[in-house]
């Protein structure tokens, strides 16, 4: 959880918009789907199998409600390429 939490929070912040469901990120030389990492664990918030401990950390990487579909990052820009 803490390798997905962690490439959550990079693709948001490198890349300034939510994930697409096949989108990958590469952290610390493993690959994660983060996409499909996104989907599943609102899929686990909405049925109630998400501790919610880690609902409020997730919440906090979005502005608005993180579950929905348009969520936007929470005060991150996309840096210059």
């Amino acid at each position: 959880m803490r390798s997905s939490l962690l490439a959550l929070f990079v693709f948001l912040h490198r890349e300034g918009c939510i994930p697409t469901a096949r989108e990958t990120i590469r952290v610390d030389g493993d690959t994660i789907k983060i996409g499909a990492w996104l989907t599943k664990t609102r899929t686990k918030h909405r049925s109630g199998r998400l501790p919610a401990e880690q609902a409020h950390l997730i919440a906090t990487f979005f502005d608005g409600d993180w579950t929905d579909e348009g969520a936007a990052p929470a005060a991150v820009a996309p840096q210059a390429r």
